[in-house]
């Protein structure tokens, strides 16, 4: 009996850890988990004199898109710029940023890392060379709290979660999705 009961849990194990082989994160839940979570406002220089205050309204996630291994964070961002004593400049700019995902056991979270500022426009003109020189620190510290922050949290709550959090799985980009796999 005892050893039919080993046997029955043994068989059950397996199910239950071969359907725990991988966890995809799609496009969508990463983007969802940055917008509830992730709220970006950054201002530099002195106001009055030199002055960028940019906050992000938006984010999108792309997976594997553009480039194989790096996931892609579009932000739309509002600035308002201060040149000395001229009107203020109210902009409306896409931000692209691309990364590689990293998984930190730890805590469950992933973040990306190998930050790249793919390309600033703003919606409609181009934006000129002096614009661009007062936006680029700010959207550099935009670029450095997507890097901290992390796109996403495994939930413990749930059994596949939990069992992932616990192992040392590694982080893959197949088919616009993050994939963790723990056994191959």
């Amino acid at each position: 009996m005892k050893n039919r009961f080993a046997k029955l849990l043994w068989a059950s194990s397996v199910l239950l850890l071969s359907g725990c082989v991988s966890y995809s994160i799609t496009e969508q839940e990463m983007t969802n988990y940055l917008n509830d979570n992730l709220q970006l406002n950054q201002s530099i220089g002195v106001e009055n004199v030199m002055y960028a205050k940019l906050s992000v309204d938006d984010l999108q996630v792309k997976i594997g898109r553009s480039d194989a291994d790096r996931v892609a964070v579009f932000a739309n961002t509002k600035a308002q710029l201060q040149l000395l004593d001229e009107q203020d400049i109210n902009l409306d700019l896409d931000i692209e940023f691309s990364a590689i995902p990293r998984y930190e056991q730890e805590s469950g979270e992933i973040f990306l890392q190998s930050l790249r500022l793919e390309k600033i426009d703003q919606e409609g003109q181009l934006l000129t060379p002096e614009i661009k020189k007062l936006i680029k620190p700010a959207v550099s510290m935009i670029g450095a709290a997507v890097s901290t922050y992390p796109v996403y949290k495994l939930d413990s709550n749930t059994v596949k979660e939990a069992l992932l959090k616990s192992s040392n799985p590694e982080v893959v980009i197949k088919n616009n999705q993050l994939v963790i796999e723990f056994f191959e």
